[in-house]
């Protein structure tokens, strides 16, 4: 792989020696934005690179030694999925265009009409466009409430991590969050109380919570957090007491008529490591919840899951 060193990231899946050359060259003129260009001729060695550094955008020929056609642009996209993807190939057909778009490409340039311009202004819209729809995507995967990602976009990072904990051996873990006499609270002093208790506490969980963990409101009082890269059960703990003890305080909420009320909210979790306690989602929630009941029924607040028989 050939980088040059200054601007924004670029990948470029090229195993031609001449375009590569003339592709990173019309790039490197644009005047109004910088880049360093990675050069990768391999779908594998393009691979290696993406797990190292992520780019901020990359381009793809569709033909490599090790991948033809479309396969090229699934395998690309399975791999960066959170990058869009420009397709610049030698194949000159506006069915395939419409095919690659379908398939999560932001743009396709046949070669023959490549030039500096249509390739930087290309490359610039596809990025904007891609911040768009990303931005689009994340508001509707959040929970109104609490602000928090909901329960369909829960789905698809179990799914995300699954898949590459099977592909990369890795593993990660679960936290399973229960809030204790929530029902009380509403039943008390009325839904708004607990509509502002949950909205507080989404707030302490995402500002106290590392880049990496992807919160969700389960539903109701139940919050899951996802791990990523945890290796062991005694990491999926620590995480999860540095969570509680942002969770269990004292809150200030009003009820449903008009009264301040102080709040003393308590919590149990349960944690669950990916391999450990299961390979699927299901398996998973499952252990994590079994944990979380054992925690709230013999008020221990925090309990691991019990490793599966394999």
């Amino acid at each position: 792989m050939n980088v040059d060193k200054s601007g924004l990231l670029i990948y470029l899946l090229e195993d031609d020696t001449e375009d590569a050359y003339l592709i990173t060259k019309a790039i490197q003129s644009d005047v109004l934005d910088k880049h360093s260009i990675g050069v990768f001729k391999t779908l594998e060695s393009l691979t290696s690179g993406l797990k190292n550094l992520m780019p901020e955008l990359v381009i793809i020929d569709l033909n490599v030694p090790d991948s033809r056609g479309l396969d090229t642009m699934i395998k690309v996209k399975k791999l960066a999925h959170n990058v869009p993807i420009v397709v610049l190939t030698g194949i000159d057909d506006p069915k395939m265009g419409n095919q690659l778009v379908q398939l999560g490409a932001q743009d396709y340039i046949p070669k023959p009409e490549m030039t500096a311009s249509l390739l930087q202004r290309v490359i610039r819209f596809s990025k904007e466009r891609f911040k768009l729809i990303k931005a689009l995507e994340e508001s509707a995967s959040r929970d109104v409430l609490t602000r928090l990602y909901n329960r369909e976009a829960l789905e698809s990072k179990f799914a995300e991590l699954i898949s590459k904990a099977e592909r990369y051996d890795e593993k990660f873990g679960i936290i399973f969050l229960d809030l204790n006499n929530f029902k009380y609270l509403n039943d008390t002093y009325g839904h708004r109380a607990g509509d502002t208790l949950l909205t507080l506490l989404g707030g302490r969980l995402e500002i106290f919570s590392r880049s990496s963990d992807f919160i969700a409101r389960y539903g109701g009082d139940e919050f899951v957090t996802l791990l990523p890269n945890v290796q062991t059960i005694d990491e999926c703990l620590a995480a999860a007491k540095s969570q509680l003890s942002v969770v269990c305080d004292d809150y200030f909420v009003e009820s449903d008529d008009g009264v301040a009320i102080k709040v003393e909210v308590t919590g149990s979790m349960g944690v669950a490591i990916y391999g450990d306690n299961g390979t699927t989602k299901k398996q998973l929630l499952e252990s994590a919840d079994t944990a979380m009941y054992e925690a709230k029924t013999k008020k221990l607040g925090l309990s691991a899951a019990k490793s599966i028989k394999r």
